[in-house]
């Protein structure tokens, strides 16, 4: 796409300064090569041009921007500190690709190896510039040909021209630049991305070049989508080839061209990609769902199959994985209860494990025990996560009935030993404590229990009651992992694995919530969940998928003390019927949680 030499356009906005210094701060630690592959799709307004780091930081510039408007890219790269670009590839002759390299060598950034592009000639001053600055390193990229950065090491990266000059499918002698533009695929190792400028797809025009080179450059997992979103790019055949998951569109504000075009935005998401702007542009307006606008756009890749890469503008860095889909899902958040007490030195005196799952006053009372005629009380809280954790929050909320020192410890089941996370005085009022760590595993068992431990210390002069209000275990886990435990009651399973010392109440002497079962747990039209509520309060009834997916919410209310029978018809929140196949109810209420199994049979 090329704009008229002769256009006039509007002055830089006020704020862009404000805005780039804002950007270029980050940019700074990016400047050298970090042991990722970086590609940054610099904002240059309407036109092109992006920088890529290898992982030992050799340099190449794919296109480089509009010639009114250098501005954005001669900034950026001197933020970045580079002086010198090791190679520099030209996707075809329009001013909005190569319009910028002449202002770059006058601010002393020049290219250091060579300057690819596809040979011939064009008649501009933009081009004339481009040939004149290049010099003796302009040379003609052919067919086949790779420029490999980090030769030699463990994982180089390789820049492959796949095709030229209308792929045998358009004249090279044509008038359409746009047709001939340079194909070109960044590898490193599992990650691919493609590049090529302003290629064309519309078989309508003649010019359709898409469909040729998308089998020759097979699967990618990012697109900087052709013509910055034109309607006559990004063909039905071009996406069946290269199947992205990611696709990077820069373009303009206030362009003319009516970019990005709604049919090329609507091909893309009917294929599950999700889109990435370096500006808003003119053409159809970014949908929430599948399109974010970023400003620069910075790529950060791993070579791995499996791997991670990244994908960062203003306000938000999404990850994708190699050979992957879309973003994952963000993390859930959920908090677990303890579902047990146990009592290392006194006694409880009054109430049970429920009390620790409501912050209201309503206290589990642990009284003090006597030895070597001293007083202290001594207790622990477990509680099952559901999920593997990604992290976690431990919350305790308590007093004591005389001001204690109080030492608050997690069990750390790779030492088995108490981890000392707090200590400190607390009075007669409630006082709350929150310690984090972002690397639980230490603190999590195998059957995923979790233990919050609560010491007073030692008293001469009498007795004194440790009163706990509440206690909390708040994580987030990954969507999709499956139950830890199934607790079938009618099997009679208890679900622990672990051994406890000293008495076990809650669990068993007080359990929250009694005899959950469903009837018929082999399901071909409806099953009837039945409980004992012990007294009044907030009960959550939920039905998953055996990867841990939520398939329906059966009830979320209050319910009052006595015998609860709800009733699924084995709908999904969506209003469908639940397929055939294993299922898990989940009972959340007064901080337990039991699991029932259900087998959903064919209609």
């Amino acid at each position: 796409m090329q704009r008229s030499p002769i256009r006039c356009f509007p002055a830089l906005r006020p704020a862009f300064g404000a805005a780039l210094a804002a950007l270029l701060v980050p940019a700074i630690a990016l400047a050298l090569g970090n042991g990722k592959l970086q590609i940054h799709h610099i904002d240059v307004g309407q036109g092109d041009g992006a920088l890529l780091i290898s992982p030992l930081g050799q340099t190449a510039l794919f296109d480089d921007g509009v010639y009114t408007n250098c501005t954005n890219i001669k900034a950026y790269l001197q933020s970045l500190g580079i002086t010198t670009v090791d190679y520099h590839f030209c996707s075809h002759y329009h001013s909005d690709h190569l319009g910028c390299i002449d202002d770059l060598a006058a601010i002393g950034i020049t290219i250091g190896t060579a300057g690819y592009d596809r040979g011939f000639s064009y008649s501009s001053a933009s081009f004339d510039s481009y040939v004149a600055t290049l010099g003796p390193r302009r040379t003609t990229i052919t067919k086949g040909q790779t420029i490999t950065l980090d030769a030699g090491s463990a994982n180089p990266v390789t820049i492959t021209c796949v095709d030229l000059n209308g792929a045998g499918v358009y004249s090279v002698n044509g008038s359409d630049e746009n047709a001939k533009s340079v194909v070109l695929k960044i590898t490193y190792g599992a990650f691919d991305e493609e590049i090529s400028g302003d290629l064309t797809g519309d078989v309508g025009l003649g010019n359709d070049v898409e469909t040729t080179v998308g089998p020759e450059v097979g699967d990618i997992e990012v697109y900087k989508v052709h013509h910055h979103g034109s309607r006559y790019s990004t063909n039905e055949n071009w996406l069946n080839a290269v199947t992205p998951e990611a696709a990077i569109i820069s373009c303009g504000n206030g362009n003319t061209y009516g970019h990005p075009t709604l049919d090329c935005l609507t091909r893309l998401h009917n294929h599950g990609v999700h889109t990435y702007w370096t500006e808003t542009g003119a053409g159809v307006a970014p949908n929430p769902t599948w399109d974010k606008v970023g400003g620069t756009i910075v790529i950060q890749a791993d070579p791995g199959v499996g791997a991670t890469y990244t994908i960062a503008g203003n306000g938000f860095t999404d990850s994708y994985v190699n050979g992957g889909g879309p973003p994952p899902p963000p993390p859930v958040n959920t908090t677990e209860f303890p579902s047990s007490v146990t009592v290392l030195k006194g006694s409880i005196s009054a109430g049970d494990v429920t009390r620790l799952a409501v912050s209201d006053d309503s206290r589990l009372s642990v009284s003090a025990g006597v030895t070597g005629g001293q007083y202290l009380t001594d207790w622990y809280g477990s509680a099952s996560l559901l999920h593997p954790p990604l992290n976690l929050t431990v919350t305790y909320e308590g007093s004591f009935t005389i001001s204690r020192t109080q030492t608050l410890y997690l069990w750390n089941w790779a030492t088995s030993a108490w981890d000392q996370i707090n200590s400190g005085s607390v009075s007669t009022t409630d006082v709350t404590k929150t310690w984090s760590t972002g690397s639980p595993g230490n603190y999590v068992s195998g059957t995923r229990e979790v233990r919050l431990r609560v010491l007073g210390n030692n008293r001469k002069q009498g007795s004194y009651t440790s009163r706990g209000d509440y206690m909390a275990f708040t994580y987030d886990y990954t969507q999709g992992t499956a139950p830890a435990q199934v607790v079938a009651q009618s099997e009679g399973a208890t679900g622990r694995a672990e051994p406890v010392i000293g008495p076990l109440l809650g669990s068993a002497a007080a359990p929250a919530v009694q005899a959950f079962r469903a009837s018929p747990s082999l399901v071909r039209d409806a099953t009837r969940f039945e409980f004992d509520v012990p007294r009044g309060g907030d009960v959550q009834l939920d039905v998953y998928d055996v990867t841990g997916r939520l398939v329906a919410s059966v009830f979320h209310g209050r319910l009052e003390p006595g015998t609860a029978s709800l009733e699924w018809r084995r709908t999904t929140a969506k209003g469908s019927p639940a397929e055939p196949g294993v299922y898990f109810a989940k009972l959340q209420a007064f901080g337990r949680t039991q699991l029932a199994r259900l087998t959903l049979l064919e209609r």
